[in-house]
């Protein structure tokens, strides 16, 4: 059975962002309170995740919930002027 297209993007997105931050799965299911395994799942795809594990794994990532979520925007947001 294929996977929806948006799951495997969350997917690659979260692979990426946790790479680029340099943690291991164990560290940002400590850092979220999401389980390693459903990080493990998300990232292959072979699991969509709801709203609220999205929100925990943006914040721990400290990337754009948007841009994890839906691929719209940024990583990052951009720096406010002070």
């Amino acid at each position: 059975m294929r996977q929806p297209l948006r799951a495997y993007s969350v997917g690659v997105r979260l692979k990426q962002a946790r790479e680029e931050s340099g943690l291991s799965r164990r560290a940002l299911a400590t850092a979220s309170t999401v389980g390693e395994s459903t990080i493990a799942h998300i990232e292959s795809g072979n699991k969509q995740p709801r709203g609220d594990t999205v929100e925990l794994l943006a914040l721990a990532l400290k990337v754009d919930l948007c841009w994890l979520a839906y691929g719209i925007g940024k990583p990052h947001k951009a720096d406010k002027p002070d």
